[in-house]
């Protein structure tokens, strides 16, 4: 008599997650080249990540699959929340002391250094990345200004910013 395999249930996916530090490295790694989180900031995704995980009643088919696109969506609202209290409280409105920025002439040259940059990518990455990072289209409306698909887009981004890393080191 045949039996079914058993699936673990989110909970205890979780509880495994917790466990397994390969797979917390892993995704702590994923979070700051992806998403260019600091430590600091992955270690508190992954923590939403597992407390979501023990919130659900959910049987998972594949745990290490499920995991990671519990954290990927967390990083994403992560982001997104963070990118809102910026526009919600300015640098000189947030409480705290007023910082010096920086001088006018490291503006300057870090906007021709940008500058720069931009002009050694491809023409579809420049505008994959404007479209997302300064008009701040979603991905979907990113994807669409430059007739990708949708499928491809996050793939697409992340050898962008790779490049642009490469070329500012």
């Amino acid at each position: 008599m045949e039996t079914e395999p058993r699936f673990p249930t989110s909970r205890e996916v979780a509880e495994a997650l917790l466990l397994d530090a390969g797979q917390r490295s892993k995704l702590l790694a994923y979070a700051g080249a992806r998403f260019g989180l600091a430590l600091e900031d992955s270690e508190d995704v992954l923590q939403d990540t597992a407390l979501e995980l023990l919130r659900q009643r959910t049987i998972v088919r594949n745990p290490r699959g499920f995991v990671f696109s519990v954290f990927h969506g967390r990083c994403c609202d992560f982001l997104e929340s963070r990118r809102r209290s910026r526009r919600l409280l300015p640098n000189n409105l947030s409480g705290s002391a007023p910082a010096a920025g920086p001088a006018p002439d490291e503006t300057i040259d870090d906007r021709l250094a940008l500058r720069q940059v931009f002009g050694e990518v491809s023409t579809s990455c420049r505008r994959l990345l404007l479209a997302y990072y300064v008009e701040g289209r979603s991905l979907r409306e990113a994807a669409s200004a430059i007739a990708l698909a949708y499928s491809g887009v996050w793939k697409t981004m992340t050898r962008c910013l790779r490049r642009l890393r490469r070329c500012l080191a």
